[in-house]
Protein backbone atom coordinates (compact mmCIF):
# COMPACT_ATOMS: atom_id res chain seq x y z
CA UNK A 1 0.00 0.00 0.00
CA UNK A 2 1.14 3.51 -0.79
CA UNK A 3 -0.22 6.88 0.33
CA UNK A 4 -1.56 9.22 -2.36
CA UNK A 5 -3.59 12.40 -2.35
CA UNK A 6 -7.10 11.82 -3.66
CA UNK A 7 -9.69 14.62 -3.61
CA UNK A 8 -7.70 16.57 -1.04
CA UNK A 9 -7.14 13.73 1.41
CA UNK A 10 -4.33 11.25 1.93
CA UNK A 11 -5.54 7.69 1.24
CA UNK A 12 -3.96 4.26 1.03
CA UNK A 13 -3.71 2.94 -2.52
CA UNK A 14 -2.44 -0.14 -4.29
CA UNK A 15 0.55 0.30 -6.59
CA UNK A 16 -0.36 -1.14 -10.02
CA UNK A 17 2.38 -2.28 -12.39
CA UNK A 18 2.05 -1.24 -16.03
CA UNK A 19 3.81 -1.28 -19.38
CA UNK A 20 3.95 1.64 -21.77
CA UNK A 21 2.06 1.01 -25.01
CA UNK A 22 2.72 4.46 -26.49
CA UNK A 23 3.95 7.88 -25.33
CA UNK A 24 3.60 10.54 -27.99
CA UNK A 25 4.68 14.16 -28.24
CA UNK A 26 2.11 16.95 -28.44
CA UNK A 27 3.11 19.87 -30.66
CA UNK A 28 1.91 23.45 -30.13
CA UNK A 29 2.49 26.55 -32.26
CA UNK A 30 2.36 29.66 -30.05
CA UNK A 31 1.21 33.07 -31.27
CA UNK A 32 4.74 34.48 -30.71
CA UNK A 33 6.24 31.97 -33.15
CA UNK A 34 7.51 29.53 -30.53
CA UNK A 35 7.13 25.83 -31.20
CA UNK A 36 6.53 23.72 -28.08
CA UNK A 37 6.79 19.96 -27.86
CA UNK A 38 5.38 18.37 -24.72
CA UNK A 39 5.13 14.84 -23.44
CA UNK A 40 3.60 13.35 -20.30
CA UNK A 41 5.59 10.52 -18.72
CA UNK A 42 3.64 8.37 -16.22
CA UNK A 43 5.88 7.17 -13.39
CA UNK A 44 3.39 5.42 -11.06
CA UNK A 45 -0.24 4.29 -11.15
CA UNK A 46 -2.15 3.68 -7.92
CA UNK A 47 -5.65 2.20 -7.55
CA UNK A 48 -7.79 3.56 -4.71
CA UNK A 49 -9.66 0.64 -3.11
CA UNK A 50 -13.33 1.31 -2.37
CA UNK A 51 -13.57 4.27 -4.76
CA UNK A 52 -15.34 4.17 -8.13
CA UNK A 53 -16.10 6.71 -10.86
CA UNK A 54 -19.62 7.47 -12.15
CA UNK A 55 -19.44 4.50 -14.54
CA UNK A 56 -18.52 2.03 -11.78
CA UNK A 57 -14.83 1.79 -12.72
CA UNK A 58 -12.19 1.76 -9.98
CA UNK A 59 -10.42 5.06 -9.41
CA UNK A 60 -6.75 5.31 -10.41
CA UNK A 61 -4.30 8.07 -9.55
CA UNK A 62 -1.37 8.58 -11.93
CA UNK A 63 1.88 10.23 -10.91
CA UNK A 64 3.64 11.82 -13.85
CA UNK A 65 6.29 14.20 -15.14
CA UNK A 66 6.05 16.64 -18.03
CA UNK A 67 8.82 17.08 -20.56
CA UNK A 68 8.82 20.27 -22.63
CA UNK A 69 11.13 21.42 -25.42
CA UNK A 70 10.85 24.96 -26.80
CA UNK A 71 12.11 26.15 -30.17
CA UNK A 72 11.90 29.95 -30.04
CA UNK A 73 12.43 32.58 -32.74
CA UNK A 74 15.72 34.46 -32.43
CA UNK A 75 14.05 37.71 -31.33
CA UNK A 76 12.78 35.99 -28.15
CA UNK A 77 16.11 34.49 -27.14
CA UNK A 78 18.40 36.04 -24.55
CA UNK A 79 20.83 38.49 -26.11
CA UNK A 80 24.38 37.21 -26.38
CA UNK A 81 27.22 39.26 -24.96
Amino acid sequence: MVKVNYQGRDVEGIDVSFKVDREEWNDYQLADGTELRMRLIVTDIVMIPGEWDNDGNPVYVAKSQNIMVAKCPDHLKRPTA
